[in-house]
């Protein structure tokens, strides 16, 4: 192959290098550059999504607060379980809970594949008009927007 280069005249050979430099610069830039810099904006645009979620999330929660310091809620003796209150309004919320496990006086309640909105005014009712207290929540964000995983830990 390089006897055949040599054997062509300069003018030839500076054409040939030359295209070699183009092939080379552009298998760099749409095999390396171009993928890359998609993900990166893909990657940008899921950071700024997250954001937007978190901050949501925030304000929410401090008007949880308020309002939860504002009614007062008060204990009732009610002789309805933790698990039925938990289901019921589950279903009102069109919540599907996929595991439910008692623990000493706590209840774990674990739903797949929730609205991350419905689940917050779920939360917000047990506390507010149930007087129940959450007392871990975790939340893992599935391939849908605005929909989560969820294991909750409650008390009464």
């Amino acid at each position: 192959m390089r006897e055949r280069f040599e054997s062509l005249e300069k003018r030839e050979q500076n054409l040939v290098m030359m295209l070699g430099i183009m092939l080379v610069i552009a298998v760099i830039y749409f095999f390396i550059y171009q993928p890359l810099s998609d993900k990166l904006s893909q990657a940008k645009q899921g950071l700024a999504r997250e954001q937007q979620l978190l901050t949501w999330v925030e304000k929410n929660a401090a008007k949880l607060v308020q309002l939860r310091a504002s009614s007062g809620v008060s204990r009732s003796n009610n002789r309805s379980s933790l698990d039925q209150i938990i289901n019921s309004t589950a279903r009102r919320y069109k919540l599907s809970i996929s595991r439910l496990q008692p623990q000493s006086d706590r209840l774990q309640v674990t739903l797949d594949n929730a609205s991350f909105v419905q689940l917050l005014q779920w939360i917000q009712e047990l506390q507010l008009a149930n007087g129940i207290t959450v007392e871990i929540a975790e939340f893992r964000p599935q391939a849908a927007s605005g929909i989560v995983k969820t294991r909750l830990v409650v008390s009464k």
